[in-house]
């Protein structure tokens, strides 16, 4: 089956008291990847990988009064483990328990005996791993201290747009007893110890200007926290900041457009102040605008 004809999860709102997690389609027989980085329209991981990054409260940068020690990579995986309790992989099974955040699982046996004791059971589900990646290279995931990854299926990643990722890998149990990588969406993110989503290298550049602005202004006592939030499909990043003082509060939204052709309307749930482009960001003007936002 082709992934792009596969149906994505269908998430719904973090407000809803019990958010049931629609599985991989069971049918799914992908064919072997060719070695090449997959890039193709937004899947059932990669919604599932963003939802569970944003219900864990990774898409922050906040304010350094408020934590001022960056998390540890371990902290940051602790979280997405416990937003994965919020969701089901079938009704009356957990996500968390089919869930890890490292390759070993998929290599020791611990995900191959967990979707057995599914099985036996009479619940067919498939796992998912979360794991830190520096390099895709289909079919193969690489990181730090870690057994490199096989996945049979397609590896969906942005083109153009280099390490770190975060991946999630789907996996499922095979006959003989093992558990097999079937598929997997590697989605660029801002470091290892910020699991913050990136869309481009801009992205980067600009979360980078906005951590240093973020400690220039806690030396003045104001606070400022930074938040991604989630895209509505044009393309670009929203980026909202929470600037405080002892009198006032205010909030600053920035669209991000690593492609730079048009500025498209502004989505109507945000109030965009300022696009930032390749151009506008190497000509200085971006910082310019920024440093008189941040005084006004």
């Amino acid at each position: 089956m082709d992934l792009d004809r596969l149906r994505p999860f269908t998430i719904p709102t973090a407000t809803s008291a019990s958010r049931p997690l629609f599985r991989v389609p069971s049918d799914l027989n992908l064919p072997p990847w060719s070695g090449q980085a997959a890039t193709i329209p937004r899947h059932a991981l990669a919604n599932l990988l963003e939802e569970l990054i944003d219900a864990a409260g990774c898409n922050e940068l906040p304010a350094p009064a408020r934590a001022p020690d960056h998390p540890s990579i371990a902290d940051l995986f602790a979280a997405l483990k416990a937003a994965a309790a919020g969701y089901e992989v079938a009704p009356g099974l957990c996500l968390v328990e089919y869930f890890w955040t490292h390759a070993a699982a998929i290599h020791n046996g611990e995900a191959a005996a967990c979707l057995l004791r599914a099985a036996r059971s009479g619940r067919c589900v498939q796992g998912f791993a979360v794991l830190y990646v520096t390099d895709v290279r289909p079919p193969l995931l690489y990181g730090p201290n870690m057994r490199p990854v096989r996945v049979r299926g397609k590896i969906g990643t942005l083109n153009g747009v280099e390490g770190p990722y975060l991946a999630l890998v789907a996996c499922e149990g095979e006959p003989n007893g093992s558990a097999t990588a079937i598929e997997a969406y590697a989605a660029p993110i801002f470091h290892a110890r910020r699991f913050i989503l990136v869309g481009s290298e801009l992205d980067r550049d600009v979360l980078r200007a906005l951590q240093h602005l973020q400690v220039a202004l806690d030396a003045h006592g104001v606070e400022c926290a930074i938040h991604r939030i989630r895209p509505e499909g044009d393309g670009r990043t929203l980026i909202e900041m929470v600037i405080s003082t002892s009198a006032s509060v205010r909030r600053i939204c920035l669209a991000i457009d690593a492609m730079g052709a048009t500025e498209p309307d502004t989505p109507d749930r945000v109030s965009v102040e300022f696009v930032v482009t390749h151009r506008n960001w190497r000509d200085g003007s971006f910082i310019a605008w920024l440093a008189r936002a941040v005084l006004s």
